[in-house]
């Protein structure tokens, strides 16, 4: 899909979580911050971002999913549930209040740099133990 190109308008709730604002997107996927009204509290609703996504797409969006969720690690995002709404593939995570290196202050002190560098590396590497490569790293992500 090209950038800028037609993207998915979401409903204001999927299932039981209510959307609340947009956090980010890019060529893959739309990420919203939103709260579970089940479980009171914020998470985070990734929809794929195409308009009519393919067949393969879905599917690789879900595999994409499942490796993920099988991961436990401190450094690794959880997945909660994953779902469909008219045909759009949905993950729900958790959602981590913070500020992206991309907004991040600089200069960062070296300590400070050494964390999240090594933070960054071990969720990397967990991830590569499953079989599973994070495709967009960015400071932005």
């Amino acid at each position: 899909m090209a950038a800028g190109g037609p993207r998915f308008t979401p409903p204001e709730s999927v299932e039981e979580y209510r959307l609340l604002r947009p956090l980010g997107q890019g060529a893959m996927g739309q990420v919203y911050l939103a709260h579970d009204r089940l479980l009171d509290r914020k998470v985070a609703v990734k929809f794929i971002a195409a308009v009519d996504p393919s067949a393969a797409a879905r599917e690789q969006f879900f595999t994409e999913a499942r490796a993920i969720a099988r991961l436990s690690h401190p450094n690794v995002v959880v997945i909660y549930r994953v779902g469909e709404i008219t045909r759009r593939p949905y993950l729900v995570s958790e959602y981590l209040d913070g500020q992206g290196l991309d907004e991040a202050a600089r200069p960062m002190p070296w300590e400070r740099v050494v964390a999240i560098g090594v933070g960054l590396a071990r969720g990397l590497a967990a991830a590569h133990r499953h079989g599973v490569l994070h495709r967009d790293i960015k400071p932005a992500n």
